[in-house]
């Protein structure tokens, strides 16, 4: 990895947590890339995407509660 892209990763992430919207990011943070590089690489977004998703944060949620 670059330093550039170490950099840019790096600042992505601060301004993602300081609230810029995911989709304004140069960089991948799932593939550690330039967004451009891997724009091709990632699953379409689905309402059962969406469903599963929502379903493993509540069994997360529900795992932890029970002290499991």
């Amino acid at each position: 990895m670059s330093g550039d892209l170490a950099a840019a990763l790096v600042r992505d992430d601060r301004l993602e947590d300081a609230g810029m919207h995911a989709d304004d990011r140069v960089t991948c943070c799932a593939h550690q890339a330039w967004a451009r590089d891997c724009a091709g690489r990632h699953p379409r977004l689905t309402a059962g995407r969406l469903l599963a998703g929502a379903l493993e944060i509540d069994r997360i949620r529900a795992r932890a509660g029970a002290g499991v």
